[in-house]
């Protein structure tokens, strides 16, 4: 199957190929969206339990795990962002396989091939919850 060009955006067998610069650059918002809901996260439990917590040294470590885990997906966020002002404008990529792998809808929306609407419930609306 050959290429052909459309707005610019090369089309292989009707799937977009896009720039990579464009698709590091979802992935960097998602991650960093993730990091800053953990800090938020991690504060509103620290607010509820901290001063129960605090002596016990497993509660600290997971905490400060929490903390930690934040830090290292900003990390990478900023990681792809350079990736993504360094990659060249004629450099594309195929993501519909990588795009298939994503079990979470809102994963789909948001780091996915852009396109039609999903029709599937938001994780961010308020819903059933696993207790553990």
């Amino acid at each position: 199957m050959g290429l052909a060009e459309r707005d610019g955006e090369r089309v292989e067998a009707g799937r977009e190929v896009e720039r990579i610069a464009d698709v590091l650059a979802r992935i960097r918002f998602e991650l960093e969206e993730i990091a800053g809901r953990i800090d938020r996260n991690q504060a509103a439990i620290a607010r509820s339990t901290w001063a129960v917590g605090v002596c016990d040294a497993d509660y600290v470590r997971a905490m400060q795990d929490a903390d930690l885990s934040a830090q290292r997906i900003a990390g990478v966020a900023g990681f792809l962002r350079a990736l993504g002002e360094a990659a060249q404008p004629h450099w594309r990529i195929d993501t519909a396989r990588a795009v298939g792998t994503l079990k979470l809808a809102g994963l789909v929306r948001t780091i996915g091939t852009p396109g039609p609407a999903i029709d599937a419930a938001d994780e961010d609306a308020p819903g059933d919850v696993d207790l553990f």
